[in-house]
């Protein structure tokens, strides 16, 4: 009796086992799956560099899609020789009350699925309340970022960076400029594909 208990114990831990390498198998997948859609960004990026910078003629076509709150939102397609290459162009004046400092960053299309689906997950959590302070925050490759923030007791805050790392780049969004966001970022994802 005590070999029979033994042997379904062993057999019970065996199983248990096989099912936790099944699931850190298929988290190391996802993972896998995740860097490998974050390299292709990084690539493309240094792609549409490498186009700018390699001494040779290119062409740019900017198709303007619309503003929201001082930032101008834009489809450019950069040609080199038999080479094409597009993406979604957030520009906003970061200077101050003495001079013009226009920022310019870049959405590629592969990223704005993920993009979008933070946006969908801030505005989903806005209505919450919290009783301690919380951020969401999504970075694109090219430092664009929308984030949320609150505070005990405090709604929700979201905001548009340009790039979070320069000083007035940000825009506060409130629920209609999320929408609109969203709406313009469709707009010109339609834009990319039509001008491929």
């Amino acid at each position: 009796m005590k070999i029979k208990f033994t042997i379904i114990g062993l057999f019970a831990a065996l199983l248990f086992l096989t099912s936790c390498g099944n699931n850190n198998q298929q988290q190391n997948q996802s993972n896998d799956v995740q860097e490998t859609a974050i390299d292709s960004l990084a690539v493309a990026l240094h792609e549409v560099d490498s186009i700018l910078n390699s001494g040779q003629l290119a062409h740019m076509d900017v198709y303007e899609i619309g503003k929201i709150k001082g930032v101008s939102v834009s489809v450019k397609k950069l040609s080199a020789g038999d080479h094409s290459t597009s993406w979604i162009n957030f520009c906003k004046d970061c200077g101050d009350r003495y001079y013009y400092l226009w920022e310019d960053a870049r959405l590629l299309y592969a990223e704005c699925k993920y993009f979008i689906q933070a946006i969908n997950t801030i505005h989903a959590n806005k209505e919450r309340v919290v009783d301690h302070e919380e951020m969401y925050a999504y970075v694109t490759k090219d430092d664009i970022r929308v984030s949320a923030y609150a505070k005990k007791g405090n709604a929700w805050a979201i905001e548009l960076s340009v790039d979070y790392r320069k000083q007035n780049s940000t825009i506060s969004l409130s629920e209609k400029d999320v929408e609109d966001l969203k709406v313009l970022i469709q707009k010109a994802q339609e834009k990319i594909i039509q001008i491929r």
